[in-house]
């Protein structure tokens, strides 16, 4: 394990190292159902909702390097019965993956949820990503459901699993759910 890693909120300042990771799982190929190469402008509103207030972006640092990031993000934004649920998502630079800084960067994030009052969170991955199935069973989610044969990635037929964790348990102000700025809009 790296002693020397640590987890922080990002700020504008990391987004274009998120972005280079993000590109090494679309390049992966079974990563994410990204075919192409995302960009900071063309993926900025994204990075903008994540700000910490609402919805987060946390990254792990090593040597005051951006090497991974994890995000809590809305899930179906416009819908407020489901203002409490998140979607949880990972990535990390290739050169740090199985150290297990992608296991205490989510636990992180995690921990962390119900302080953006979230009670739920969702991961949706490709059912070939065995590595994403193997790290949410560690990290307790249970898969809740499975699209079968609904994505082509670099020729492969796959779906797509959710998984899901009830965070209710969790100490934080989930249960006082407060609306905030970015609420409704995406």
């Amino acid at each position: 394990m790296d002693s020397e890693t640590t987890f922080r909120v990002a700020s504008p300042a990391d987004w274009q190292a998120i972005i280079a990771i993000y590109n090494q799982g679309i390049d992966d190929g079974y990563c994410n159902a990204f075919t192409s190469h995302l960009s900071v402008e063309g993926h900025r509103h994204w990075l903008q909702i994540h700000d910490g207030v609402e919805y987060a972006i946390f990254v792990a640092e090593v040597d005051h390097t951006v090497v991974g990031w994890c995000s809590l993000s809305p899930y179906r934004i416009d819908r407020q019965a489901f203002r409490t649920i998140g979607e949880i998502s990972y990535y990390f630079d290739r050169a740090y993956r199985g150290k297990g800084i992608g296991y205490r960067l989510a636990a992180h994030a995690i921990e962390l949820a119900p302080e953006y009052n979230l009670h739920t969170l969702l991961a949706f991955l490709l059912d070939i990503n065995k590595v994403s199935v193997n790290l949410l069973e560690k990290l307790g989610f249970i898969r809740w459901g499975h699209f079968p044969d609904i994505a082509t990635v670099r020729g492969t037929i796959c779906g797509q699993f959710i998984y899901g964790k009830n965070l209710a348990s969790l100490p934080g102000p989930a249960a006082g759910i407060k609306e905030g700025p970015n609420w409704g809009r995406w």
